[in-house]
């Protein structure tokens, strides 16, 4: 608890050893492994954790317990490196919540969502629909959908632009079709699934008026404020950090807004100082103490425990 507010982070990325294995193999000219994995190191100034993903979990706990965090929302963010959060999962139940990101375009995509949701402790999914070249909207994720809205899942869609500094260290160009980028598309998805959660992250990161008309039509899509947001600069609004905040709370209600942080890389840890702006920035704002409290914690509570 920091002061009067508890926090659960929404957005944790769990980049374990496989992560980083499972990320260069894709590589069409690739040395071996542990070459790559050095060279990716050494170009991100970032450490690889070690094989066991329990000894990189209780880094994370550790780390949680010295920012005093309560809880966080570990992402298995590559398709395959599901097991890694699992057994965080197991190991630390009342501190980590977890979603696996999904290849859309994978056969056994039913299979292993079905394992991860009701034998596994998953709470949903996150869809990457620029990045598989795929949107939201297809047909063959309807399936998917419907599991998910039976389970009351969790689903985070990633509109807007796509930076992630994990294949740009890696060596790995992140070829994205910007068709499927806009919030937009979610729309007629987020109506016939009311039992899901939609999730869009980094207020849109980009997207920030489509991602509002949105939250102005769905009742169950909500907002991550995760990151540093540095969409914001080649924004034509050029809104600030406060406007961005007021915006979403006209429309979305506190009700709606999730804290997250987008951790994930050692040495840095986590991102205090995202934590840190933000609240101080909601409380300059002299937003209401039960209104902070629901953005901070209460609200992915609620979410993740119903």
């Amino acid at each position: 608890m920091i002061g009067l507010f508890k926090i659960f982070d929404c957005h944790l990325h769990f980049y374990s050893n496989t992560f980083f294995k499972y990320l260069v193999r894709q590589k069409l000219n690739r040395l071996d492994i542990n070459t790559e994995l050095r060279n990716l190191a050494a170009k991100g100034h970032i450490e690889i954790p070690g094989d066991d993903p329990l000894h990189l979990a209780k880094r994370w706990i550790d780390m949680l317990d010295k920012w005093k965090i309560e809880r966080a929302m570990l992402i298995a963010s590559i398709p395959g490196d599901e097991d890694s959060v699992a057994k965080a999962l197991k190991t630390y139940p009342t501190r980590f919540s977890g979603l696996f990101v999904v290849d859309p375009n994978s056969n056994l995509l039913m299979e292993n969502a079905t394992k991860r949701l009701k034998d596994d402790g998953f709470r949903g999914i996150v869809l990457y629909p620029s990045l598989y070249h795929i949107s939201v909207q297809d047909n063959w994720l309807h399936p998917l959908y419907s599991l998910l809205n039976e389970a009351r899942s969790l689903v985070v869609v990633s509109f807007g632009k796509l930076i992630i500094r994990a294949r740009d260290f890696a060596g790995l160009p992140t070829i994205v079709n910007e068709t499927f980028s806009n919030p937009l598309d979610l729309i007629p998805v987020a109506k016939k699934y009311p039992g899901i959660t939609f999730i869009i992250p980094n207020f849109g990161a980009g997207a920030f008026n489509e991602t509002l008309t949105v939250g102005k039509e769905c009742s169950n899509v909500y907002v991550d404020t995760a990151g540093s947001n540095s969409w914001i600069t080649n924004h034509a609004e050029k809104p600030t950090m406060r406007t961005v905040f007021q915006k979403f709370l006209e429309t979305f209600g506190a009700e709606r807004i999730l804290f997250g942080s987008d951790s994930g890389m050692f040495p840095r840890g986590y991102r205090y100082d995202i934590l840190d702006n933000q609240l101080k920035l909601v409380q300059e704002m002299r937003l209401p103490i039960p209104d902070i409290k629901k953005m901070f914690y209460e609200n992915l509570a609620q979410l993740v425990d119903r």
